[in-house]
């Protein structure tokens, strides 16, 4: 700090301050300060602290911030700024608040109110990468009028522009929906090419899992599923080179082998209702034991606490991600694409469904319950009808329906899928 403004003048108050210091603090060791006068002691080492610390030049000062905005957490960034009116000044200076990154913008949402709301609009008025970034999601995701999701889309652009891989996947996945707009307004395209703007430039691994899926379904861009295959298969080997991603991943399939063990045993599962929930019994298992290896993004927490602790309700008919750490949420009906086999579950993106695939929902997705022998088969199903049509029961009607429940993808179709897509995942 001193080569950056400091000087003589500074370097010599500064040396002379921590020699009273340490002279206040030897005396008081010594015991010749005693009882109230310890005290006073201490509060004259602190004022003289404060005493060179004023001394510093404004620009050094505002360096400081700038740092603690970088790595401090809010609460102690707030302290710092109550100590004085320069303190304050410097820490809501341009220059420290250009530097505000995750730490300092990690607010809850149930903390979040005017003054947050505030020093998060000066953070992205000072060009601050991460508050653009952050503060975008908010205004988009959280907002109900449609001027703050125009809002938040401009901060995610410019923070895009800025250099923010998160924010070239987020806009993505928001030309993927037509998010903020109509069903016309889906631009697979653009999405596209900011997946690969992202993975190119950044290295950003949910861009390279997206990507990958686009060019194997040939969605937005043009199909080359060999090129496809081959950066899911590297997306899949650099999370595995993270250690949080494989430990959550097989914490889950054991938390989920150790309840389905436990419900087999029980034998009693024999209707559609009691299957389903059994699998999803299982599924809060794995998800459970997943998460406690995981650790969600400043603004995936945000927006999880926002719908969840903070009690704020979904517009009516809409739903959110089902990923366990996403909290993306629909800015219309049917927004989210459902899972082509069981359609109980919703995700903003092919890389959220892959990555919740591997955690939970393979455990609970409809038609491998019948794999699981907790559903019977359309053909079982047919003949249980019959027998109980014969009888003249009413129970005919009841298995018919719970046999079309199982009905869209038919029996024997999909072992082979599944084998495969857990061959791929893994």
């Amino acid at each position: 700090l001193l080569a950056e403004g400091g000087g003589i003048t500074v370097k010599r108050d500064l040396a002379e301050t921590a020699g009273s210091v340490r002279a206040a603090k030897r005396k008081a060791s010594d015991g010749l300060i005693l009882g109230p006068t310890r005290k006073s002691a201490r509060c004259a080492a602190q004022r003289g602290l404060v005493a060179g610390m004023q001394a510093l030049p404004d620009d050094v000062l505002e360096v400081i911030f700038g740092r603690l905005a970088g790595a401090a957490s809010p609460t102690d960034y707030f302290h710092g700024m109550l100590t004085c009116k320069r303190f304050h000044r410097a820490g809501l200076s341009k220059q420290a608040l250009s530097r505000a990154g995750e730490e300092v913008l990690a607010v809850r949402a149930e903390s979040w109110h005017r003054g947050a709301s505030a020093f998060a609009d000066a953070a992205v008025a000072a060009g601050s990468t991460f508050a653009l970034f952050f503060v975008g999601s908010v205004k988009f995701y959280c907002a109900g009028d449609a001027e703050q999701r125009k809002t938040g889309a401009a901060l995610l652009a410019k923070a895009a522009v800025a250099g923010s891989p998160e924010a070239h996947h987020s806009l993505a996945i928001m030309h993927f929906n037509g998010s903020g707009g109509k069903r016309k307004d889906k631009d697979p395209e653009a999405g596209a090419e900011l997946c690969a703007r992202g993975n190119i430039l950044f290295g950003f691994i949910p861009a390279k899992r997206e990507l990958g899926h686009c060019l194997q379904d040939g969605f937005g861009v043009e199909q080359d599923a060999p090129l496809g295959r081959r950066l899911l298969a590297e997306a899949a080997k650099q999370d595995a080179q993270t250690p949080a991603v494989d430990a959550a991943v097989t914490a889950a399939t054991a938390a989920a082998a150790a309840v389905e063990e436990r419900l087999r045993k029980r034998n009693d599962i024999n209707t559609l209702h009691a299957a389903v929930a059994a699998a999803a019994e299982v599924s809060a298992a794995a998800k459970t034991a997943a998460e406690a290896h995981l650790t969600a993004t400043p603004e995936n927490r945000f927006l999880l606490d926002w719908y969840g602790r903070a009690g704020n309700p979904l517009a009516p008919g809409t739903h959110a991600c089902s990923h366990p750490l996403c909290g993306r949420v629909e800015t219309r009906r049917h927004e989210f694409r459902r899972c082509s086999c069981c359609g109980r579950v919703r995700y903003c993106s092919r890389s959220c469904q892959s990555m919740d695939w591997r955690l939970q929902h393979k455990f609970a997705c409809l038609p491998l319950l019948e794999l699981y022998g907790w559903v019977e088969s359309d053909a079982e199903s047919t003949e249980t009808a019959a027998v109980a049509g014969g009888a003249g029961g009413n129970d005919a009607g009841a298995s018919s329906s719970a046999a079309s429940d199982v009905a869209p993808i038919l029996p024997g179709t999909y072992g082979a899928a599944f084998a495969a897509v857990d061959a791929m995942m893994d």
